[in-house]
């Protein structure tokens, strides 16, 4: 995992100084390693009930039940699937990620990719998640090895 530009004043052991509150980049990293783990109990345990999502291909929604619906076909349709964080900004509630997406479709198609995400996290929870990469890539990539 890449390391963690932090503000002054956080400490190494993810809580601001003085206080217990948890590190949003904390957060962040175990949402990376839970969805690459397909632990998804655990993984949904970190977003607020009424958290948002927005993602490519026009994906927008809001609460647990949206969220599920997205995260819960990457399994589905990647039958491997690794969200590799190389970059990880930090600032308060505020949490950006460079990432490198590797896997393999379902039909056998390697996939490979560049993303980034945008994460506002309070007291330990994900209130939104914005996901962004270049889907008219991803969809060439896939829709050309499937000959259509």
């Amino acid at each position: 995992m890449p390391k963690t530009r932090r503000p002054p004043g956080l400490s190494e052991s993810g809580f601001v100084e003085g206080t217990k509150k948890v590190d949003p980049a904390e957060v962040v990293r175990r949402y990376f390693r839970l969805i690459n783990e397909e632990k998804f109990d655990e993984f949904f345990g970190l977003f607020d009930s009424n958290a948002s999502l927005s993602a490519p291909f026009g994906y927008s929604g809001r609460g647990l039940e949206a969220l599920k619906g997205y995260y819960l076909q990457v399994p589905q349709y990647y039958a491997e699937h690794v969200d590799e964080p190389v970059e990880i900004l930090a600032c308060g509630d505020r949490v950006s990620v460079r990432i490198e997406f590797r896997g393999r479709t379902r039909k056998g198609v390697p996939v490979q990719f560049r993303a980034a995400d945008w994460f506002r996290v309070k007291d330990g929870k994900i209130l939104s998640v914005e996901i962004f990469f270049d889907s008219y890539s991803l969809y060439k990539t896939v829709a050309g090895a499937s000959g259509k």
